[in-house]
C-alpha cells in the first residue's frame, strides 16, 4: 500500500479454467437487491464473503474513493480513498462545566459584564446631554396688554363716567393727551395723575401722550439772552446777508404748514430761531435737552403711566447742515415757491438721526414698566428713520391713512396690507378706522391692535374671537375674490381652528366659492359672527355652511371658522 492507495494485482491461477452455468436473469436481479453493498468485493472463497466485514464509515467520515489505473503494470489499479474528514460538534455540557469556575473565564465574564453596563450608561448620559444642550424651541411669549387691545384715545377727560364707558368697551388701555407743557411742574395731586390710579383699579393701563418739542417760556428767555446753561437749548442760526432794505433773511427755505417761514427773528440775540409750529423748537442734538425730556418720561412713569406716546416725533430733528428743502412741484404761476406742498421735506421731517434719539427714551420706558409701549402719534411715512440696526424703536406704528376713509377701495386695502407687512416689515401696527360695523370686524381681526373711539359699540363676541390663538399668533393671507369685489383674509395657527373674514363693500349681494380661491380651506365653514347689516336668512351663527357658496350681503362682513387640513 502506498499512502492511501491500495494496489490490487491480478495474478494468474494454476487451477484449470472454470466453467459456469448461466443464471436466470430474474435471479440475478433478486440477488442484486438483497445482497449487501461493499466498497471492495471479497474473494468468493473468503469467510467474509457473506458481507459481515462490509462496514460503512460513519456518515461524517465518508471519504471519496477514486480508482486510478496503473499503466505500468498490466491489470493493476490504485484506489485513492482521500482524506477522512471529521466534523466538530462542540463541547458537551460536562466538558463546558470544567471551565465554569476557571479563574480566567470568570474574570473575562465579569470584565465583559461591567464593560457593557459602563458603555450603556455612557450612551444614556450622552443622550441626556445632547437633549439638554440642544437649542430649546420655546413657545412664543404671550401678547402684551397693548398688543391684545383694543386701545382708545382720550383727551384729558378721565371722569368716572368715561372710565365706566371705557371698561364696557373691553379695552386694555387708554391713550391720554397731557394738556399742559410736559416740562411744567406738577405733583401726584394733579387731577389727571389721580385718574391713573382709577384706571389701574379697573385693570386699564394708561399711555400718556407728550409733546417733547414745546418748552417753558423761561427756558427760551434764558437762551435768547445767551445764558450759558440754556444758550443751545434751541436751534439758532445767523441770518443770510441783508437784503430787501436791510431786513434779516431766514437762513434757508424751510416753511411751516401755514406756508410761512419756519424761522423767526430775535432782535435781542440778532439770530433766527427755529419755530415750525409758531413755538420755539428745542434742540435735541443737545444732550442736556435730551436728558430733560428723559426726566419728564421718568416722572410720568413713576406716577403710574404704563407707556409713553410722543406727539410731533417726525419733526424733532432737522438737518444739521441746514440745507434747503428740495423742490417737488414747480410753481405754475411763477411767483416763487411759497407753499409747503411744493417741497419734499427730508431736511425737517423724519431725519435719519431720529432713530438713535428715540431709542434712548424707549430704553427708559421698557426698563421702568412691564414692557410698556413706546409709541409715536403720527403715521410713519419714512420707516427707516425709526429703526436702529434694522430694528424698530417704536411700538404699534400707526396705520391711519386708509381704513378710516369714508369709502375704501379694497384693491388699495390689499396694497397697503402687503406694503405694511411685507415691504415695511411692520408685524403689529395700530389700526385706526371709522366706526362702521363691517370695518370693525376687519380691524379687530387683522394682525395688529385696533384703536377704537369712545363712541364705539361693545362687541363681546368679536373680542372673544380676537383673543383666540389664530388671531393673536396666526399667519395672515389676504385675497381679492369675485372680480375684486370681495376682500377676504385668513388667520390660522397650528392646532387651532382657522379664521376666515370676508368683506363685501359694494352695493351688490354676492356669493363666494372660498375653496376655489383660497388654498387649504375646508369644504364647510362655521359662521362665527357677521356685521349688523348682514341679512341672509339661511345663514346663522354657530351653524355650518357650505364653503363653496357663502352669500355676503352688500356693505357687510362675515367671520367664519374652519378646520385646516392636516399636513
Amino acid at each position: 500500500m502506498e499512502g492511501n492507495k491500495l494496489e490490487l494485482s491480478e495474478k494468474p491461477s494454476a487451477d484449470p479454467p472454470a466453467t459456469y452455468k448461466a443464471i436466470p436473469e430474474a435471479d440475478m436481479e433478486e440477488d442484486a437487491v438483497t445482497r449487501p453493498k461493499s466498497l471492495v468485493k471479497p474473494n468468493a472463497a473468503s469467510p467474509e464473503a457473506d458481507g459481515a466485514d462490509e462496514k460503512m464509515l460513519p456518515k461524517e467520515e465518508v471519504a471519496d474513493a477514486k480508482i486510478s489505473p496503473n499503466e505500468k503494470q498490466n491489470g493493476d489499479a490504485k484506489l485513492d480513498i482521500g482524506d477522512l474528514k471529521t466534523a466538530f460538534v462542540g463541547l458537551t455540557k460536562e466538558e463546558l462545566m470544567k471551565y465554569a469556575n476557571d479563574p480566567f473565564w470568570v474574570r473575562l465574564r465579569w470584565f465583559l459584564f461591567i464593560t457593557f453596563w459602563i458603555l450603556w450608561g455612557l450612551m444614556l448620559l450622552g443622550a441626556v446631554m445632547i437633549i439638554l444642550a440642544a437649542p430649546k424651541c420655546n413657545p412664543p411669549p404671550p401678547r402684551t396688554w397693548w398688543e391684545k387691545g383694543p386701545l382708545v384715545e382720550l383727551k384729558d377727560d378721565a371722569s368716572e363716567e368715561t372710565i365706566k364707558k371705557v371698561k364696557e368697551l373691553g379695552v386694555t388701555g387708554v391713550i391720554i393727551s397731557w394738556p399742559e407743557n410736559a416740562y411744567s411742574e406738577f405733583s401726584e395731586d394733579h387731577e389727571l395723575i389721580k385718574s391713573f390710579k382709577q384706571f389701574k383699579e379697573k385693570e386699564i393701563n394708561v399711555v400718556v401722550e407728550l409733546e417733547p418739542s414745546a418748552s417753558p417760556l423761561v427756558w427760551f428767555n434764558k437762551s435768547e439772552s445767551r445764558d450759558p446753561l440754556f444758550s443751545e437749548f434751541y436751534i439758532w442760526r445767523q441770518p443770510k446777508e441783508a437784503s430787501n432794505g436791510g431786513e434779516p433773511t431766514p437762513p434757508n427755505n424751510w416753511l411751516s404748514v401755514r406756508n410761512v417761514s419756519s424761522w423767526k427773528y430775535s432782535p435781542n440775540r440778532k439770530e433766527f430761531y427755529y419755530a415750525p409750529m409758531d413755538k420755539p423748537h428745542l434742540n435735541f442734538y443737545n444732550p442736556r435737552v435730551v436728558e430733560k425730556f428723559s426726566e419728564v418720561i421718568k416722572k410720568f412713569l413713576n406716577y403710574g403711566a404704563g407707556g409713553i406716546r410722543l406727539k410731533g416725533a417726525p419733526y424733532l430733528l432737522v438737518d444739521p447742515n441746514f440745507e434747503d428743502e428740495p423742490i417737488k412741484i414747480p410753481n405754475p404761476t411763477g411767483d416763487g415757491f411759497k407753499e409747503h406742498s411744493f417741497y419734499t421735506h427730508p431736511k425737517t421731517k423724519n431725519v435719519m438721526q431720529l432713530g438713535p434719539l428715540l431709542k434712548q427714551w424707549r430704553f427708559i420706558v421698557k426698563n421702568m414698566t412691564e414692557n410698556g409701549p413706546f409709541m409715536v402719534a403720527e403715521h410713519l411715512s419714512n420707516i427707516e428713520a425709526y429703526k436702529v440696526n434694522s430694528s424698530f424703536v417704536v411700538d404699534l406704528p400707526l396705520q391711519s391713512h386708509l381704513l378710516n376713509k369714508p369709502s375704501v377701495n379694497i384693491t388699495d386695502v390689499v396694497h397697503v396690507l402687503n406694503t405694511t407687512f411685507n415691504a415695511d416689515n411692520i408685524t403689529w401696527p395700530l389700526w385706526k378706522v371709522n366706526a362702521s360695523s363691517e370695518w370693525d370686524l376687519v380691524t379687530y381681526l387683522l394682525p395688529g391692535t385696533p384703536l377704537v373711539m369712545l363712541e364705539s359699540e361693545n362687541n363681546k363676541e368679536l373680542l372673544k374671537i380676537r383673543n383666540s390663538p389664530s388671531i393673536m399668533r396666526g399667519s395672515f393671507s389676504s385675497h381679492l375674490l369675485n372680480n375684486k369685489t370681495v376682500f377676504a383674509f385668513t388667520r390660522v395657527t397650528a392646532g387651532n381652528p382657522g379664521i376666515l373674514v370676508a368683506l363685501n363693500p359694494s352695493d351688490n349681494r354676492t356669493v363666494v366659492d372660498f375653496p376655489a380661491h383660497i388654498k387649504g380651506l375646508s369644504e364647510d365653514v362655521t359662521v362665527q359672527l357677521f356685521s349688523a347689516n348682514y341679512s341672509e336668512p339661511n345663514v346663522a351663527v354657530s351653524v355650518k355652511h357650505d364653503a363653496h357658496s357663502v352669500p355676503i350681503s352688500p356693505k357687510s362682513a362675515i367671520v367664519m371658522s374652519y378646520v385646516p387640513p392636516s399636513k
